[in-house]
């Protein structure tokens, strides 16, 4: 069997697509593909060194890069050249596919929340992607509510749909928390006690809630800064002018994109991780909050109350007293922390690449009646 696995997201520092596919196919890439051939494709010059190298492995770098063009053309040329069996696309499915296809849907939150993207990828989305779910033979998702939101809003047979959910890498583990302090502090001058965001900087996100609750909470006293790792996204503006708004800026830090070497570091120095998000079809940086033994404060509602089970405080992300109220309770009760700490540690145990791979595996064998 033939699989190709359109990989353009590894490279572009755009955390949870990229690491979705950097440790699946780390994980893939190994005994248990049982006799597969993989052609891997990629866009970016520098995502090739994060592909194991393998005997049932081949690397392309397919042009151009925008997917205006690598979708519809490139794409199905490719298909036909390299005769591949079954081709695994990130969302979108190329036309003209001539082999069974599956696709990765993390989740749709532009058919709930269009607002939140800009007006061209609410309206590529909601044609093409919907399009994807319907047409392809397979569908692979990231948690159980992404998968009942798939089958409602499409219309889609839920037999159809598989979770595979996400972990958190190797490099995610409890590491000494003055290790890591001094060299959060060395690297990005950062000195205070922090509140850790870790997420593209987007409206989805939450942020401007977020920094209304921690305004809030500086005003109570409270030592810390807020510390928020992640690129620019759209409508990042309205965070920045939130912050000014607020006369928050000797409070707030943005790293921009930290690698990825340093973001364990950033969980193992913070005191408590927050996440407030609106809507995730997973939310990654919850569970490698996790690994790392970090109390966690993220939002009921979409996906995240499932993924964090009882180890974290949960939020009504529409509520800014919710949020200051579950930031106030972990920074103020040490033995709720700890008891988090414990919790997250347990939790974020039962993710684990490798079965990732293994159901990631399942469903290639399953579509082309292997299994």
């Amino acid at each position: 069997m033939i699989v190709g696995i359109d990989a353009h997201a590894l490279g572009n520092s755009k955390s949870g697509n990229e690491t979705y596919y950097e440790q699946l196919l780390k994980h893939l890439l190994s005994p248990i593909s049982n006799g597969i051939q993989y052609v891997i494709y990629y866009t970016h010059a520098k995502a090739a060194h994060k592909i194991q190298k393998s005997t049932n492995v081949r690397l392309k770098r397919i042009r151009p890069s925008s997917p205006v063009l690598r979708i519809p053309y490139s794409f199905p040329l490719e298909i036909r050249r390299e005769q591949l069996d079954l081709f695994h696309a990130q969302f979108i499915i190329p036309p003209f596919c001539k082999c069974k296809t599956v696709t990765t849907i993390p989740d749709i939150a532009y058919e709930h929340f269009p607002d939140l993207f800009s007006p061209f990828e609410t309206f590529r989305s909601k044609l093409l992607i919907r399009r994807s779910a319907r047409s392809a033979d397979h569908i692979i998702t990231v948690s159980n509510y992404s998968k009942a939101d798939l089958a409602r809003t499409y219309d889609i047979d839920p037999s159809k749909i598989t979770v595979t959910y996400e972990a958190a890498g190797d490099s995610f583990t409890v590491k000494d928390c003055d290790a890591c302090k001094e060299h959060i502090t060395r690297a990005y001058g950062i000195r205070d006690p922090f509140v850790l965001y870790v997420g593209r900087l987007q409206a989805r996100k939450n942020l401007p809630r977020l920094l209304r609750a921690f305004a809030r909470l500086k005003a109570e006293g409270i030592q810390h800064r807020l510390v928020l790792v992640g690129k620019r996204d759209w409508m990042f503006e309205r965070i920045f002018a939130q912050v000014r708004a607020l006369q928050l800026e000797p409070f707030v830090t943005f790293t921009g994109y930290v690698p990825s070497e340093d973001l364990p570091l950033f969980y193992g120095a913070a005191d408590v991780f927050v996440y407030p998000s609106l809507f995730e079809g997973f939310g990654l940086p919850v569970i490698e909050a996790m690994a790392c033994g970090t109390p966690v404060v993220t939002s009921f509602g979409s996906s995240l109350e499932e993924i964090a089970g009882d180890a974290a405080v949960l939020v009504d992300p529409h509520s800014e007293d919710s949020i200051v109220n579950g930031l106030r309770r972990v920074l103020a009760d040490r033995a709720l922390t700890l008891a988090l700490r414990d919790k997250g540690l347990r939790r974020s145990r039962e993710f684990h690449c490798d079965y990732t791979a293994r159901q990631t595996v399942e469903v290639y064998q399953r579509v082309m009646g292997a299994a």
